[in-house]
């Protein structure tokens, strides 16, 4: 080796050690990152009861069973208004933070869940229509069944006036009109019987179109759906995912591994739009950029497909663009693409992003 060739390596491998120690700091700072955040968990329920529609309903045994589960898991139960807030704010929230949500004020949960949350004292929220409450039907909450959880320290929200497929607008309709008989008139008649209520807003069936999230958005309304994933400081505040945790969700081995998902972060305007013409394969794109997962290990699936396609495209700026298609034809009224990908820095945890999608032809869903 000549004497110039031997002086240059001698003064470029400093450098060479600077760049591999920055990268190697990089990489540390990510999994630190990571392995600090903490995301949030959200557990959907509708009736706790053994003599209800089995889709919608878990056993008063298998709740029991899901909240012993919550503290063998050492999960922090939150408050979800303030978990929330957390999370817009880019505050951290407890490790293992997880918060507990009904939909349809059913009388089961006042009866049944309400004396097994209270005796740990664990917050949660029921979203309530008003509509039904006001009538005094049969196997619905009263209003002062209502008042005595808020008072235990239960947050009482908004799920629309009577439950309608809110993609179904009426005829002759304007959407103004529409969100306003439905969720506006039903956050009057709550803060009329419950005093503040927080403008969080469940969509009936989990339901929703983009024109509804920007409406819900420009009216300062929180939206959470029925599509899985955690929840994490960059996600959509007006499509928040829910684990639905009753029916065939119901098992205890699975809500435990969903106790370990993180939010796998999709930038809020790749949302698609998930109300489809008929049964046809959409193609749902997303730009993610890898940090504490490799791009080789994101998986996704499609409901009653299981695996499906996924095309990587590499980006010049380190990001990633991922398409996935289903296999075939989505059947039946709602379907989803469920997207995971494996964390680096806590094993056994999954990122988790969930894309609804509705055929709109069906009518009964």
């Amino acid at each position: 080796m000549s004497r110039l060739l031997s002086l240059r390596i001698h003064r470029l491998f400093p450098l060479f050690l600077l760049r591999s120690l920055l990268v190697f700091l990089g990489t540390c700072a990510l999994m630190i990152s990571a392995s600090a955040r903490a995301d949030l968990v959200i557990l959907q329920y509708h009736h706790v009861s053994d003599k209800t529609p089995p889709s919608t309903s878990i056993s008063p045994d298998n709740f029991r069973r899901h909240l012993e589960l919550l503290a063998e898991q050492h999960m922090t139960v939150v408050d979800l208004p303030d978990a929330i807030a957390a999370l817009q704010k880019g505050e951290a929230l407890p490790e293992r933070a997880v918060a507990i949500t009904f939909d349809d004020a059913y009388e089961s949960i006042y009866r049944v869940a309400f004396p097994m949350l209270k005796q740990r004292g664990w917050p949660f929220t029921i979203f309530v229509n008003p509509e039904p409450v006001d009538q005094g039907l049969k196997g619905t909450i009263t209003w002062d069944q209502l008042r005595e959880m808020k008072a235990a320290g239960a947050v009482i929200a908004n799920h629309s006036m009577s439950h309608p497929y809110l993609i179904n607008r009426p005829d002759g309709v304007s959407l103004s009109d529409w969100m306003d008989q439905q969720i506006e008139q039903a956050q009057v008649r709550l803060e009329a019987e419950m005093g503040p209520t927080p403008r969080m807003f469940a969509y009936p069936f989990g339901e929703y179109n983009l024109d509804m999230v920007k409406w819900l958005a420009d009216h300062n309304y929180l939206a959470f759906g029925q599509q899985s994933g955690a929840v994490g400081s960059s996600s959509h505040w007006q499509i928040i995912p829910r684990y639905p945790s009753a029916g065939g969700y119901a098992d205890v081995k699975t809500l435990k591994e969903k106790l370990k998902t993180l939010a796998l972060p999709v930038p809020n305007n790749e949302a698609a739009d998930p109300v489809l013409d008929g049964a046809v394969m959409p193609p749902f794109t997303m730009t993610l950029t890898p940090s504490d997962w490799k791009a080789a290990n994101l998986n996704c699936f499609a409901s009653g497909e299981g695996p499906i396609r996924v095309e990587r495209k590499p980006l010049e700026n380190g990001q990633l663009q991922v398409t996935v298609t289903a296999n075939k034809p989505i059947p039946g009224g709602r379907s989803r693409y469920n997207c995971t990908a494996p964390s680096i820095s806590k094993p056994g945890y999954f990122y988790w992003y969930s894309q609804m999608w509705v055929n709109s032809q069906v009518k009964n869903r």
